[in-house]
């Protein structure tokens, strides 16, 4: 048999320069228009409302508390998961009070 295996690689996600400017950074105000994060379609998380607003919620309170925040690592200093399936941090070192 003529078989193919086609995968999808979801780290690569919402990670195309061509669609997205400046892909790897992290952008809160950036349109959420266009991503996959909560999947596509029929197949679209139904939590996700809960989700965003659990997360504004999150990072508001953190924020508030905590205003002078900042990472502990130079941002090259960060590392990342070695994975096909997510994009992630094995560790997000910060301090809390500047």
């Amino acid at each position: 048999t003529n078989q193919r295996l086609t995968t999808l690689a979801l780290a690569s996600a919402n990670r195309d320069p061509q669609r997205f400017d400046d892909p790897d950074a992290l952008d809160v105000r950036r349109p959420t228009i266009g991503h996959v994060a909560f999947g596509h379609g029929i197949h679209h998380c139904l939590g996700a409302p809960l989700a965003r607003i659990e997360l504004q919620v999150a990072f508001s309170a953190l924020l508030d508390a905590f205003p002078a925040m900042r990472l502990a690592v130079a941002p090259e200093d960060l590392r990342w998961l070695t994975s096909t399936i997510i994009r992630g941090l094995r560790s997000l070192p910060i301090r809390l009070n500047g």
